[in-house]
């Protein structure tokens, strides 16, 4: 039997969401996870303000880019230099460094027994870290 998993963020229940999560996961034989943007940013993962400035000051004074994720896309337009320059920030910070909070290490612990497959738009190295 397949069951899905979904956080209901209307409700103010979410002891019960809770409960009916950790049922659904004793009782399964295999996990799913779909991850994406929003497990990043709850790791603590910000693309703008002091984390963007501390690191892309001279991008931002420079070229006008105000977050790293648009950033990405903006380097591309400049030459090889300048995009290869960007990157070369910015996967180490992302890719490389252990999110602050930790949002990847509590969901291995959930999953780490069962037979688990993850499925990811984005930072990809934090689950395999965690």
């Amino acid at each position: 039997m397949v069951s899905r998993i979904q956080i209901n963020k209307s409700t103010d229940n979410y002891s019960q969401q809770i409960k009916q999560i950790k049922d659904k996961l004793n009782n399964a034989d295999a996990v799913v996870i779909g991850a994406g943007a929003g497990l990043s940013t709850s790791a603590g993962f910000t693309y703008s303000g002091e984390r963007f400035y501390k690191h892309f000051s001279d991008f931002a004074e420079k070229y006008g880019i105000a977050d790293m994720y648009s950033g990405g896309f903006m380097v591309m337009r400049y030459p090889p230099e300048v995009f290869w320059a960007y990157w070369s920030r910015f996967i180490p910070i992302n890719r490389y460094e252990k999110a602050p909070k930790t949002v990847y290490d509590d969901l291995l612990k959930l999953v780490k027994d069962k037979n688990y497959f993850v499925l990811t738009t984005n930072v990809d190295h934090q689950f395999q870290m965690a």
